[in-house]
């Protein structure tokens, strides 16, 4: 468990430094100088120019130095002054979207409540691994940061794109002092097309649907989904690795394609588990990124129902969310306070009509499923969002409820 911990907290912070940074609103051309005898490239992978809408883009950044023992780079920048993480630009902005700024969630939440009096949201910041302070000596041969560049950006149209950076995460020495500052970098230009092709899009999805299913099986006849990784024996663990690392390369692949047939197989597989195996669930992203938001809320009220579906607090928030944006897409615009306030029946509407939906369909849920759903529908069936009446009048709440937990198990 130690080991996954560690190679995730290494993946997360050091090979993707630039998904946790702010892009850069700056355009450069990546001839400034950088520190003598250093370089930094930006490549992808392979050097492949060509990208279909939807297609994985896999980034590396390279960092070099013709100067032995001269320059390290950092992996926490921001703890030395004047360091800073991976700052991209990409050109033209109109067609991209910014995961940093934009990841898709919306909450319906604060409209429920805009009419009661002093109410507030609060925020949480990611912390991701603050005690890693590694510095890597620069040499000759580059060191790699590969990465998929879609965990950050959405282009959804075809067109070209070029993409620069930059970063203050270079120092001059291996050890950590107060009087260090980091040195800032700037890296060449690349630029690549991005196409569209329906049918190429609907033949990966085809493959990706068939190697999930394949790892999926493979996972679940060892039910690794019914016990702790800590069980494992060494060889079974790293059994289990390579077969949710393959669920998790399949799910991936059908995430980033946002089509309508995408959008299908993702709600499809998506049981509203938070995981899958121990990778946050890429099929709820799949849902978040769609831009086909009308189709996911209609699909989503269906899968919801089923029987192995698990119907969390947060999911029916976000799926009000999405409804509601349906029919007032500016609800959720910056500051705009009055406009939450004339739909908050509205909202309060419809997440009753999810309620009472999910009690009709608890009987026949299954034990988790069940369970979940009983609290769920426990939660919103008492909430009066400053009416003074509950969301579900309380007999008819306790009469759902009690034939729910008297069905058979």
């Amino acid at each position: 468990m130690r080991f996954r911990l560690s190679l995730l907290a290494f993946v997360a912070v050091f090979l993707v430094p630039s998904l946790f940074a702010q892009e850069d609103s700056t355009e450069k051309d990546g001839s400034a100088a950088n520190p003598p005898g250093l370089t930094f490239m930006l490549a992808t992978k392979s050097g492949q120019k060509v990208f279909h809408l939807g297609e994985i883009i896999e980034i590396e950044e390279r960092y070099s130095s013709e100067v032995s023992r001269k320059y390290y780079v950092l992996a926490q920048p921001s703890k030395v002054e004047g360091g800073f993480s991976t700052k991209f630009a990409i050109f033209p902005k109109g067609p991209v979207i910014d995961r940093l700024q934009n990841t898709g969630r919306v909450s319906a939440e604060p409209i429920l409540i805009a009419k009661c009096m002093g109410y507030g949201i609060s925020g949480g910041a990611m912390v991701v691994c603050g005690d890693c302070d590694g510095r890597w000596r620069l040499g000759r041969e580059p060191l790699r940061f590969p990465y998929p560049l879609n965990y950050r950006f959405t282009i959804t149209e075809p067109g070209r794109y070029l993409f620069t950076a930059r970063a203050g995460n270079i120092a001059l020495s291996d050890t950590p002092s107060k009087e260090e500052k980091a040195l800032e970098v700037t890296s060449n230009s690349i630029e690549i097309d991005v196409v569209r092709d329906e049918g190429w899009s609907s033949e990966q999805l085809r493959l990706a649907v068939a190697k999930f299913e394949a790892a999926r099986r493979n996972y679940l006849l060892e039910r690794w989904d019914e016990r702790p990784e800590s069980w494992d024996h060494p060889e079974e663990f790293v059994r289990r690795t390579e077969f949710g690392k393959e669920m998790n390369d399949a799910a991936q692949v059908i995430r980033f394609l946002d089509t309508e047939e995408s959008l299908g197989q993702a709600i499809r597989f998506y049981d509203g588990s938070a995981n899958l195996a121990s990778y946050e669930n890429p099929f709820w992203r799949a849902i978040l990124e769609s831009s086909h938001r009308e189709l996911a809320v209609k699909l989503l009220a269906d899968r919801m129902l089923k029987e192995d579906f698990l119907v969390s607090q947060d999911f029916l928030d976000v799926l009000t969310a999405m409804s509601i944006q349906q029919e007032q897409p500016e609800t959720f615009g910056p500051g705009d306070e009055s406009s939450q306030k004339q739909l908050s029946s509205r909202t309060r509407e419809i997440l009753k009509g999810y309620i009472m939906s999910l009690g009709k369909s608890l009987a026949a849920k299954d034990g988790k499923a069940r369970e979940m759903g009983i609290k769920t529908f426990e939660h919103y069936a008492g909430q009066s969002y400053c009416t003074g009446e509950p969301l579900i009048e309380e007999n008819l709440a306790h009469e759902i409820l009690k034939h729910a937990r008297d069905a058979d198990p």
